[in-house]
């Protein structure tokens, strides 16, 4: 039995075993109870504990080169194969949402934590401008803290400019019932690029809903 598993070079069903190793039932079973159990697949000892080793040193090298997004997609950690979902809680990781993490590892800033305070002190200055950045990563990291909100790809406000703009137009649609593009950015005092993507945002978020040219306020926004 192990030397049909060895031979396979990855997990098997019974069926798959029993074509392959041309075995009694009674034999089949003597094999399956000293092979290794995952799912409705079978392994050896040896093979998960590789697979084990790779996975362990693959979340450990993430964690240490990109300590603002240690986890890895469960889509890339192992192959596409249709014994990987049975294998995945035999592996040393921490399972959240659709991507794998070193056990207790968490994002942190580490050496970006200068950038970090660069950005925030260039937003509190700019106001309801939003600022270009370079890093997505660390916008990323920011905005799952609550500390800014990205705006399109490269743009972001600061979390409290965000939420003087979304207070302005919350107002507007409360007298009015419904606002312009060109209405929000004579508000904002800001201009037209910078209005739209913030009404993108806030239709993304829930606050608005796009009628024609005008936005409304949903309900739960009110």
């Amino acid at each position: 039995m192990a030397a049909v598993l060895d031979a396979a070079g990855e997990p098997l069903t019974r069926r798959e075993l029993s074509r392959r190793a041309l075995l009694t039932e009674p034999e089949l079973d003597a094999g399956l109870s000293r092979a290794v159990q995952a799912g409705d697949y079978h392994t050896t000892e040896g093979w998960l504990e590789d697979v084990q080793r790779d996975v362990a040193r693959r979340l450990a090298d993430r964690a240490a080169a990109f300590p603002l997004d240690p986890g890895i997609a469960l889509a890339e950690l192992l192959p596409a194969r249709p014994w990987a979902a049975a294998v995945l809680p035999l592996l040393p990781l921490e399972r959240r949402e659709a991507k794998a993490y070193a056990p207790g590892a968490s994002a942190h800033l580490g050496e970006h934590e200068t950038a970090a305070r660069a950005l925030e002190a260039e937003l509190d200055a700019s106001g309801l401008n939003p600022v270009k950045v370079e890093d997505r990563q660390l916008a990323l990291f920011l905005e799952r803290e609550g500390r800014i909100v990205r705006l399109g790809d490269d743009l972001v406000l600061s979390s409290d400019a965000y939420g003087r703009a979304r207070q302005l137009l919350v107002e507007e649609c409360e007298r009015s019932g419904r606002i312009t593009l060109a209405r929000f950015r004579d508000l904002l005092g800001a201009g037209r690029r910078v209005a739209q993507l913030l009404l993108e945002r806030f239709d993304s978020d829930g606050v608005t809903r796009r009628v024609g040219d005008e936005r409304v306020l949903r309900r739960r926004a009110r």
